[in-house]
């Protein structure tokens, strides 16, 4: 079985597209790879109607939990939680705005299958093209930010941050996650590299978010990224404890 797992903040404009643009893609790409799949859904503590909505959307499919937190933890304990509530062999997380596209969901698993890998990760950055409408500056920063994870992991990974990806479960048995909000991607994959795990990418697009707004406070996190640079350092060259 294949867990996926989506965390959402105030998303009901996307949620409402799910039966189109969601569940019959994956469904699709469930019956081609002959995989059972799961869908565990997090609201993290929305203050618009997600909750109703997701439970619209998903009436009477008997393959989808919604969970929900009381108020808003951020996403990285969104994911702990649905991992934690997740039985699959394999976890996919997606975000629930849809810029990473469900029917790459096919490429994962196909780089599976072919790599055997502890993670399959997307990214934008392997090939050129496909990042559609990003701010100069946000992109900017992104492309800093995983030029800077590559020197400090001595990696040619491409990019660090994207929610888009395939786990094989066990590491989240063998793993002690600390990141509470949108770093714990990069907090998972630098401790896959660093444990000498097979990580590998695939090509993927980068959407333009349809509706909403950006969750992401760029202050906060530029201070979360330069918490995990020093924890990087501290644990791979100074050899000390993942604090």
């Amino acid at each position: 079985m294949i867990s996926i797992i989506i965390p959402l903040y105030n998303e009901r404009e996307n949620i409402i597209r799910y039966q189109q643009d969601l569940f019959p893609i994956i469904d699709n790409i469930a019956l081609t790879y002959n995989e059972k799949i799961e869908y565990i859904m997090i609201d993290d503590g929305s203050k618009d109607d997600t909750v109703a909505q997701l439970r619209k959307v998903a009436n009477g499919r008997l393959d989808t939990t919604i969970l929900y937190h009381e108020i808003n933890r951020g996403m990285g304990n969104a994911i702990k939680t649905g991992v934690a509530a997740s039985k699959g062999e394999f976890i996919i997380t997606m975000d629930a705005d849809l810029t990473f596209r469900p029917a790459d969901v096919s490429k994962l698993i196909e780089k599976l299958r072919e790599t055997g890998a502890d993670c399959v990760s997307g990214s934008p950055y392997l090939q050129k093209g496909l990042i559609e409408e990003v701010p100069p500056f946000r992109l900017f920063l992104s492309k800093t930010v995983n030029f800077l994870y590559r020197l400090l992991l001595r990696s040619n990974i491409t990019c660090v941050s994207p929610i888009f990806r395939l786990y094989k479960r066990q590491i989240f048995n063998e793993m002690k996650i600390t990141s509470s909000n949108f770093e714990i991607n990069a907090e998972i994959i630098s401790k896959l590299i660093m444990t000498g795990k097979k990580v590998v990418e695939v090509p993927v697009p980068l959407l333009k978010r349809r509706f909403g707004n950006s969750k992401i406070n760029i202050i906060k996190e530029i201070k979360n990224y330069l918490s995990l640079f020093y924890k990087i350092f501290r644990t791979k060259y100074l050899h000390k404890e993942w604090i």
